[in-house]
C-alpha cells in the first residue's frame, strides 16, 4: 500500500492506494495563498494515521508526495507562486519525523504525467507530454518511456513558457507566461475584465462565475464566454506548438479542471498549430484528455514510490 499526498494551490489531498493503484481512502483540506504548511501537514498527518489504522493488514511501501515548485532532493518548496508561505518548508523532513517509512517527493505535474503514461491516456507511448491546467499550469515529460525530471525535479514547467513577451506579469515573476492566460483563475479574470467594460453575457452580472460556468455559457452560445475561451485556446495552442517543436511527442495529454472544456478549446488549438507549426509537425498532433482527471497526481505519487523500489 502507498500513502499519496497531492498539494495544490487550492487544496491538499491525501489517499491510501493499493498495489493495483486503486484508491482506498481519500481526504482533502483547503490550502490557498495564506495557508501555512505546518498547520496543514499536522492536520493531514492525523487523518493519515487514522486511515492507516483501517488497513493494518497491508504493508506501507512508502509516501509519495506530489507538489508544485519543490526540490525533489531536499523536499523543500522553492518560491511556489500559488503557495507563498510554503517557501523553504521541507515535506520530507516533516514526514520522516512523523512516520518511519520512506518518502519521495516530485513535481505534481510530472507525477500526473507518470500516472497517465503508466495507466491512463498515455499508455503505449514512448514520448509523451502532459499539461495540467487548473489553479496553475504545469507539465510533465516522458522520454523513451521514462519520466524526465531534470536535476532537481523542476523540469516540465510548461505553464511558464512565455507566450506573450509584452503580456501580463505572472505570479512566478516572469512576463506573459502561458499560465497567465489559460489557468482557471486567468480565464475567470479575463471574463470579468471584459464584462466590467460593458460586455454583456448570459451569466449573472452580480456574481463571479466559475471556469466551468464560462465553458457552459460558451457552449450555449454566449458571445463573451466564447471569446474568452477562444483566447485561452489560442494561447494554449501557442504553448503546444513550442513543445511540439522542442520534443516531438507522440501524444500530448491534458488534465486538470480546465481540461473539462478541452472539446471547446480544440478548434482554437488546432487553428494555431495549423498556422504556426513547422510543416513536418502539421497533421501529427495527438491531443487527449487525461483519464484520471483530479486523481492523476495522487496515483502518480503512488507510481513514483513504486519506481523507487
Amino acid at each position: 500500500m502507498y500513502v499519496a499526498i497531492d498539494i495544490g494551490g487550492t487544496q491538499m489531498r491525501s489517499a491510501l492506494i493499493d498495489e493495483s493503484f486503486n484508491i482506498l481512502t481519500r481526504n482533502s483540506t483547503e490550502t490557498g495563498l495564506n495557508s501555512r504548511p505546518l498547520d496543514l501537514f499536522s492536520h493531514v498527518t492525523n487523518i493519515i494515521k487514522s486511515d492507516l489504522k483501517k488497513f493494518t493488514d497491508l504493508p506501507v511501501f512508502g509516501f509519495g508526495v506530489s507538489a508544485p515548485s519543490v526540490d525533489k532532493r531536499s523536499g523543500k518548496f522553492v518560491n511556489p507562486p500559488n503557495l507563498p508561505l510554503w517557501d523553504g518548508f521541507s515535506i520530507l523532513e516533516f514526514i520522516e519525523t512523523e512516520f518511519s517509512v520512506p518518502a519521495y517527493v516530485g513535481n505534481d505535474a510530472s507525477l500526473a504525467a507518470l500516472a497517465e503514461h503508466k495507466l491512463g491516456s498515455g499508455v503505449g507511448t514512448k514520448n509523451m507530454l502532459y499539461f495540467t491546467i487548473s489553479t496553475g499550469v504545469g507539465g510533465g515529460i516522458i522520454i523513451n518511456g521514462d519520466l524526465y525530471e531534470g536535476e532537481s525535479g523542476f523540469a516540465g514547467e510548461l505553464g511558464h513558457i512565455t507566450v506573450n513577451a509584452s503580456g501580463e506579469k505572472c505570479n512566478c515573476g516572469n512576463i506573459g507566461c502561458l499560465e497567465t492566460y489559460i489557468s482557471g483563475p486567468s480565464i475567470v479574470r479575463q471574463f470579468l475584465e471584459k464584462r466590467d467594460k460593458g460586455r454583456e453575457s448570459i451569466l449573472r452580472s452580480d456574481s463571479i462565475p466559475t471556469t466551468a460556468q464560462i465553458f457552459e455559457a460558451s457552449s450555449a452560445g454566449d458571445i463573451l464566454s466564447k471569446e474568452v475561451v477562444g483566447v485561452a485556446g489560442g494561447y494554449l495552442g501557442v504553448g503546444i506548438v513550442s513543445v511540439m517543436h522542442t520534443f516531438e511527442p507522440e501524444r500530448i495529454v491534458i488534465g486538470g479542471g480546465v481540461s473539462a472544456g478541452l472539446n471547446q478549446l480544440m478548434p482554437y488549438i488546432s487553428e494555431r498549430v495549423s498556422r504556426n507549426a513547422m510543416a513536418h509537425f502539421n497533421g501529427c498532433i495527438d491531443i487527449r484528455r487525461a483519464i484520471f482527471s483530479k486523481d492523476s497526481s495522487l496515483i502518480g505519487a503512488a507510481c513514483y514510490v513504486e519506481l523507487q523500489k
